[in-house]
């Protein structure tokens, strides 16, 4: 993984890095701190596997010419996503408060929500979710999809 180091500083020093969240094809999530404000916040950032590489001062290279285009096409729709998402209000849909370019990506500065996932739950349940559980879980996935599509 060629995630930032915990302790990067970003835009300037107002955001570091704590840990990484997680990563997918796609991007990277990380855990910082909003130095400004004291608070916690989760940062992700446009990294794709196998077309990005990082260099030591943080900034990203497309790992070769071919994948220029895809990486900037990448860029829009990334950048568009926050944008989108910064226009949503909603209880079951986290906040974006900022958009930003550095080390030669993009990267959107998201409401840090602490919780557990859903296979967590279970594993600590020991045991699926029941039918009621499910449908309870089903309906806030079902509203928020709504608000989501709406937009």
């Amino acid at each position: 993984m060629q995630s930032l180091a915990n302790g990067t500083l970003l835009q300037g020093g107002k955001y570091r890095i704590e840990q990484v969240l997680g990563q997918g094809g796609f991007g990277i999530t990380y855990l910082a701190n909003h130095n400004l404000q004291d608070r916690k916040v989760a940062i992700k950032e446009l990294f794709i596997n196998g077309v990005n590489e990082r260099l030591h001062t943080n900034e990203l290279v497309v790992s070769n010419s071919c994948n220029e285009m895809l990486f900037s096409g990448q860029m829009k729709k990334f950048q568009k996503e926050a944008k989108r998402i910064m226009q949503l209000h909603d209880e079951h849909i986290v906040s974006v408060y900022e958009l930003f370019n550095e080390n030669n990506t993009v990267y959107y500065v998201m409401e840090y929500i602490e919780g557990e996932t859903l296979s967590g739950i279970m594993k600590k349940q020991g045991r699926p979710f029941s039918f009621n559980e499910v449908d309870e879980i089903f309906k806030q996935l079902i509203d928020t999809l709504s608000v989501i599509h709406s937009h």
